[in-house]
């Protein structure tokens, strides 16, 4: 087996951040599956990447053993970064005279 390029390391690396971020969504959200068939081949794309897109579309499409009448499903992931705020108490020791 010969190593990966950096390209395909890139894209693997990439696939398996979605797929992750993807079973996370559908665990958070079961009904996720009711709109999609009872069998299919899931096709990640990511906004940002138009060439992870194309290389997933190709591998999707061509699978060696692809399930008996299975549509790809085209799931775009979009990342959503949410700024929490937090509040962080300090205490202070004073002199008496201060506390009284």
């Amino acid at each position: 087996m010969k190593p990966l390029s950096r390209k395909d390391a890139a894209f693997n690396d990439r696939m398996f951040e979605l797929t992750k971020q993807f079973n996370h969504l559908v665990f958070e959200n079961p009904d996720m599956l009711d709109a999609m068939p009872e069998r299919f081949i899931l096709v990640l794309l990511d906004p940002e990447d138009e060439e992870f897109n194309r290389h997933s579309i190709e591998l999707a499409k061509n699978m060696p053993h692809p399930p008996a009448n299975a549509p790809l499903v085209y799931i775009r992931m979009k990342k959503h970064v949410r700024m929490v705020q937090q509040e962080i108490w300090q205490a202070e020791f004073i002199t008496p005279p201060l506390a009284a």
